[in-house]
């Protein structure tokens, strides 16, 4: 790799983190119905990345949204013992799913993929670490309903950031 695409790369990787850790801590300021429910906006930045740079980049943009978001936003135990697995398991799935449909696919469906598996993950979790009665999952298919509509919203945000970011590098 060229130095200057290096260079190119690390600031990209750079903005990313910033951007996401900017978008988590404004997303608490975003009012919804249901207590817990987030837009998933923070994740904007793992999307870009799996779009444009490679999968290493996109794990790492993952796992420092993952710290980072939380130390900004408070209650950063809790926050990390679910938000960093569900993260990480939204976003290899959503690699393993983008390189199997590259080219069928586009990143609304990748969102609604990885929000699904967050807020999957984020149950089990919740169910094994915090709440022992399986009366959890009686809510999960309404977070489960809602996740994926904000992740389609996700990756539509991220097709028309992308694409501003490609001009933006391109000129």
């Amino acid at each position: 790799m060229r130095t200057q695409d290096n260079e190119k790369k690390i600031s990209l990787i750079g903005m990313l983190v910033a951007f996401s850790i900017v978008a988590g801590y404004l997303e608490n300021f975003i009012p919804l119905p249901v207590p817990g429910l987030k837009l998933g906006i923070a994740n904007i930045g793992i999307m870009i990345s799996l779009y444009l740079l490679d999968w290493k980049s996109t794990i790492l943009i993952a796992i420092l949204k993952s710290l980072l978001v939380p130390l900004v936003t408070g209650n950063f135990i809790i926050k990390l013992t679910i938000g960093l697995p569900a993260t990480l398991a939204a976003a290899t799935f959503m690699i393993i799913y983008k390189t199997l449909t590259n080219k069928f696919t586009t990143a609304t469906s990748t969102g609604a993929l990885g929000a699904f598996i967050h807020i999957n993950c984020q149950f089990v979790l919740i169910k094994f670490l915090f709440i022992k009665s399986l009366t959890i999952y009686k809510i999960l298919p309404y977070f489960s309903l809602f996740s994926v509509i904000a992740g389609a919203i996700t990756g539509y945000l991220t097709i028309i950031t992308t694409e501003i970011i490609l001009k933006t590098y391109n000129k």
